[in-house]
């Protein structure tokens, strides 16, 4: 039977809607509101798994119990999945990875550590110029319509995926998939990239169902998406809930879990008092702050370093003080970290030497690069040393985001040492968007959130191929780094690292950037939930979970 989770949800919201209303009321003043993503579906309409059909249950508390334990368990967040094929048109996001990477599967795993294990694929061979990648897959598959994985499904996916919106971004330099036999497929690269493994275990790597696909199509995959991954799609109401139900079938064996219900709740005030009275056994990344007034035997948090490095880019190239390298030295050195680290995370990230994560492939030990010392006396001499004669100095963040609280520590450092025209240039996000492209910033704060979990992301702020014309709007030296780039893409193993740590001391040389700490990913739940483990990506991989007996 499958449960009407919208009714068991809304009995369980009235049975306590008098306590809600009274513990609101006492932090009506620190509430804070989200909104969900807009999607293509009108206000409460549904799409179903074909077959599947709902039926009203019992009142239930916050988790189904059935003979004694509990199988279901229900993850508030305030940003929806609505997009359930990654390969199509509609692209997807970090939001539809909360189904995503529950209902496929792809040839790799990426762990919540940002390392990569064997999934669809037992295993893969590199050919030694690094255009092939031959991966051999597993035998007895079964999607959930019960059909078997093949090679062909995977050369359909990959196909329709590198042709998608995010091919480009994620299946970089793929060129082609050709069948070697029922369970063995070439992947062909126009030139060598040896991050490629990360975009076979990204979002758009999960292995999709070639006949059903045919049967369907593309608006029919996103209506009623059909994988080989541990939970089978039910039903998506939009602004309310996704509900997954447990692949009984599943290649590694059936969820301890059995349902799953991804709720829709934009207030992060409201999950995290849902948490504590039972309402939600999950709350996907709530703030550190929140995380650490956590004061409730019934409730626990987890946190894991993100795959995204928050960095501070200054403009080397546009007329201002920030073309003098003095200048920008003077804000390296300035820069005290363990101060935006508090600003940001509570002092609970990681601080960055480099813009590179620790878990990105290729990343260079640490003692191989150069590290841009906190020193506020050379900040001043930097300075002196310098052009800088007042003009404005802008740092560009989102405005109410943790990196905005970041930039007004800087500022304040900044102007202890002289700079006293600098400005914290906070801006709405589409602005934000609008001028980080324009590149006419002088200086930015991004999160850098990489799919790609590679030290290649560092072409970022560096390519010579991107969408502004590097000889107006790059680095001096980025050709000299974009031809590294090419030359780490093109290198396999731990011979990869030198390379990228030579690029990470040119733009220390140089001052380009400011790197300041690794983001973290926070995940707060119930106490006798199981197997519970925050994810570099922000996945939720529910298969794991159990309810402890």
């Amino acid at each position: 039977m499958i449960i009407n989770f919208r009714r068991r949800i809304h009995m369980r919201r009235m049975k306590k809607v008098t306590a809600m209303l009274i513990t609101a009321s006492m932090v009506f003043a620190l509430c804070a509101c989200g909104d969900g993503n807009a999607n293509t579906v009108e206000q409460g309409t549904e799409t179903k798994a074909p077959a599947q059909e709902s039926s009203t249950g019992e009142e239930n508390s916050a988790a189904q119990v059935t003979g004694g334990s509990k199988d279901t368990v229900i993850l508030a967040t305030s940003g929806e999945p609505y997009r359930f094929f990654a390969q199509g048109s509609q692209s997807c996001a970090g939001d539809d990875n909360l189904a995503l990477s529950n209902i496929y599967d792809c040839l790799l795993f990426l762990e919540p550590d940002g390392s990569l294990s064997p999934a669809l694929a037992e295993s893969y061979d590199v050919s030694e110029d690094g255009l092939t990648y031959t991966f051999h897959l597993r035998q007895g598959v079964k999607f959930h319509n019960g059909e078997e994985m093949t090679a062909e499904d995977v050369k359909m996916t990959f196909d329709t995926g590198a042709a998608g919106p995010i091919g480009s971004a994620l299946f970089v330099n793929y060129d082609s998939c050709d069948i070697v036999d029922d369970y063995t497929v070439d992947i062909h690269l126009t030139s060598a990239y040896a991050a490629f493994p990360y975009g076979v275990a990204s979002r758009i790597g999960g292995i999709f169902c070639k006949s059903y696909y045919d049967e369907v199509g593309e608006e029919g995959y996103y209506a009623a998406p059909i994988g080989t991954g541990p939970y089978k799609f039910v039903e998506y109401v939009k602004g309310d809930h996704t509900t997954l139900t447990a692949n009984e079938e599943y290649w590694r064996g059936t969820p301890a879990i059995k349902n799953v219900v991804i709720q829709t709740v934009a207030d992060t005030n409201t999950q995290i008092l849902g948490l504590q009275n039972g309402d939600y056994d999950v709350v996907r990344d709530p703030a550190i702050d929140v995380c650490l007034r956590l004061d409730d035997p019934n409730v626990t948090w987890a946190k894991e370093n993100s795959v995204g490095r928050v960095t501070m880019y200054m403009n080397s190239w546009k007329e201002g003080p920030g073309k003098d390298i003095n200048f920008r030295k003077a804000i390296q050195a300035a820069v005290n970290k363990d101060d935006v680290n508090e600003a940001m995370y509570s002092g609970e990230a990681q601080i960055l030497d480099i813009d590179v994560c620790a878990s990105y492939g290729g990343c260079p030990d640490a003692g191989t690069y150069e590290v841009a010392a906190y020193d506020v006396e050379a900040a001043k001499q930097y300075l002196a040393d310098s052009n800088y004669d007042g003009s404005e100095w802008k740092i560009l963040v989102q405005s109410g985001s943790r990196y905005e609280n970041g930039a007004k520590v800087i500022q304040a450092q900044l102007m202890s040492i002289g700079i006293t025209s600098c400005v914290v240039d906070a801006k709405d996000n589409a602005s934000y968007m609008e001028e980080y492209k324009a590149r006419e910033w002088d200086a930015i704060i991004a999160d850098n959130l990489s799919s790609v979990v590679d030290a290649d992301s560092l072409m970022t702020y560096h390519s010579m191929d991107s969408w502004w014309d590097p000889a107006v709007q790059g680095s001096p030296r980025d050709p000299e780094i974009w031809d590294l780039i090419q030359e780490g893409r093109a290198t396999q193993g731990d011979a990869r690292k030198p390379i990228y740590a030579q690029i990470c001391d040119i733009i220390t040389q140089e001052a380009y950037d400011v790197p300041l700490v690794n983001s973290v990913v926070t995940v707060a739940y119930n106490t006798k939930l199981q197997g519970m483990k925050a994810h570099c990506l922000g996945n939720y991989n529910f298969y794991y979970y159990s309810w402890a007996e």
